[in-house]
Formats: structure tokens, sequence, C-alpha cells
């Protein structure tokens, strides 16, 4: 008789983890896409652990586990990508997934309540067949698909990028390792099915508990970045005052042309992640060339604070304009260039001086009122 304990655990771990996540202030995609996976993960707990008691009615519960394989691999590239790491052709695909799934689930449900009819066809059998067969392959490639996730571009990381590819890439190998492999070499066949619980669950907290630790690793160096902008804003006095202003001859015309056009037609700052190596080759010159036009031209310290003076500029107009005033503050934080709530707030409190909430509060009603009277 198999030993269901093991769920125990893996249902209270994925729960916890779940609500830790769901209520996170500074939520971030990948932050819902946990979530998401985590209740996946309890689903499965619990339809193991109801099999038993509640009979054909845990293949309902069985519906709601369409979110683990697919949903992991949209994690890995919203972990891994900076750039447009989801689109709609990868939702499709996850959807898809999770369309089979739900569809043998369903099966087995309606097989549980009357077995008669759906045997004596055939071509439904033959048709759930496939379905499956399906399933597993689309399953298996998509768990390929998030390791290499993980590990692609591996050379141009950096250190701490670096440690975390290890660290997913290996939970990842290890967890599919330990559920399909391992046990056809030190398990019979009785032997499995006794430990499968144990086998299952350590498997699926391998995964999450290194997606948990990838997420906490990317949050802490965000915010090291974070709080080396507040140094560059802090500083950003003293380091004016030592400009040679001689260097400004050095600064071509067309370069500064280029930069304009960067900033006020393309509006490249609303990019989140921009890199002065993006601008640079935007405007096809050496990055020392964009560094130095910042910092003799514009009297800028350095170039996120440059980006950063403008993307609040822009923030500020959507706080008090009427087409944005139901917008919530992460949106407007989004929507001007910023790549979390956490560091738009930072930034937006050292160069205004307020928070972008009590800024919207403040200039909000004025704002209205004067266009209001401008209109009358």
């Amino acid at each position: 008789m198999q030993n269901y304990s093991p769920y125990y655990l893996l249902l209270f771990v994925c729960l916890g983890l779940m609500f830790l996540n769901a209520l996170k202030k500074d939520k971030q995609l990948v932050h819902y896409l946990f979530v998401i996976f985590c209740g996946s993960l309890c689903m499965v707990a619990a339809q193991k652990l109801s099999a038993q008691s509640v009979g054909a009615y845990q293949y309902l519960i069985g519906l709601f586990t369409c979110a683990t394989c697919n949903v992991s691999w949209l994690i890995a590239r919203t972990l891994f990508r900076e750039h447009s790491p989801i689109s709609r052709r990868h939702v499709a695909f996850a959807v898809t997934i999770a369309g089979l799934i739900m569809f043998n689930q369903t099966w087995h449900y309606l097989v549980s309540l009357d077995p008669q009819p759906l045997p004596t066809s055939d071509i439904m059998w033959r048709l759930k067949q496939g379905v499956n067969e399906v399933t597993i392959l689309l399953s298996s490639s998509i768990l390929a698909l998030s390791f290499w996730e993980a590990i692609r571009g591996y050379r141009g990381k950096t250190q701490s990028q670096q440690l975390q590819s290890i660290l997913f890439a290996s939970a990842f190998f290890l967890a599919v390792f330990n559920a399909s492999i391992l046990p056809k070499f030190i398990f019979s066949a009785a032997e499995i099915e006794l430990y499968n619980p144990i086998i299952i669950t350590s498997s699926a907290l391998l995964i999450v508990l290194a997606m948990q630790a990838v997420m906490v690793l990317q949050a802490r160096v965000k915010n090291d970045q974070a709080l080396k902008q507040e140094d560059d804003i802090g500083t950003i006095n003293n380091d004016t005052s030592h400009l040679n202003e001689s260097g400004n001859q050095d600064v071509e015309p067309e370069l500064i042309v280029g930069i304009t056009k960067l900033i006020n037609e393309q509006q490249l700052y609303l990019q989140a992640s921009l890199k002065i190596s993006d601008f640079a080759q935007a405007l096809m010159v050496p990055e020392y060339k964009v560094s130095r036009a910042i910092r003799y031209h514009y009297k800028v310290a350095n170039f996120n604070l440059f980006i950063n003076q403008y993307r609040v500029k822009y923030a500020k107009k959507l706080l008090i304009c009427d087409q944005a005033k139901e917008w919530s503050i992460l949106s407007i934080a989004l929507e001007s260039g910023f790549s979390s709530l956490a560091t738009f707030n930072r930034v937006f409190k050292s160069i205004v001086g307020d928070i972008p909430n009590e800024y919207r509060k403040q200039n909000g009603d004025y704002y209205n009122e004067g266009i209001r009277e401008l209109v009358d």
C-alpha cells in the first residue's frame, strides 16, 4: 500500500510559496506565473491524496493540474530572457498542452462514471491513445525547452546569472532524472508504485525550490542595482561640478542630434532594461562617445541617471493626466520604462522628492481643474 504522506509535504510547501508570492507587493509577471504553477502542483497533491476517498471526482480535481510543465517553461523564459520573454504563440502552446491534459482527465472521469459506452467505441479509444501520446511528447519537449532556457547563452552571462542558470538547470535535470530514469534502475515495478509519492514529491520540490531561489537571487541583484542608482543620483551635484567644460568641445554635433532623435522621436527611454550599448548600437558609435556626450553636453553623471530623468518626466505626465487616471502605479511604472515598482518608487522620489502616489494626489486635481478651466 502506498504511503501518501509525502504529498502533504508537497501540498504545504506549494501553498506556502503560492501565498508568499501572491501577497508580494512588487509583483511581476514571473510571480503570477509562479503562483499558477504552485497552485497546479497543489492540485496534483490534492488529487493524489483524495483519490481513494472521492473516487471518480478525483479527475475533476485533475482538471486543475493542467499548469505544470507548460507553465514551468513560461517561468523559465521569464527568468532567463530580458526582452519579450512571452508572446502569444508561447501562451498558445502552453494552453494547447493544458487543453490536452484536461481532455485526458475528462476522459477518465467519464469512463469512471459509465464505463460501457466509451470502451465500445473503437474510434474514441484510438483518439484517447493518440491524445495521450501527443501529450507525453509535448510535455517532454517542453521540459527540454525549460532546461535549454536556463543554459542558453551561458558564456555571455554575468557571474550571478551563471549561478542562477546552474541552479535552475541542475535542479531541473535532477528532477527529471529522479522521476523517470533513476527509479527504473534501482526499483522493481512494484517498488516504483510503492515509492511513487516520494519520487513525485521530491522531483516537484526540486523544481519549485530552484525557481524560488532564482527569483530571490534576481530580486537581490535588482535591489543592488537600485541602490547603486540612488548613490549615483545622490552624488550628481558633486560629479557635475567637476566636469571639464572643455570636454564639450570633443562631443560631435552629429552625435547630439542622434541622441536627441532617440530621446524625443523614438522615445527609446521607454524600453525596459535599456543599456548604453543599445544607444551606441543605434547611433553606430562606440559606447565611450555616448558616455562622454552625456557627461559633457547634457551635464549628467551617467547613462542610467540620464535615462531615468526622461522616464520620470514621462511618468509625471501620466500620473496627472485624465487618460491614465485609472491606471495603477505599477502600470505607469512599466509604461514609463521601469522594470519594477520598487525601482520606480526609489528613482522617482530621488528625482522629484515624493513617491509617485503622493505626487498624483498632490497634482492630479490641480491639473485636471486647470484643463477644465481652459476648456470652459
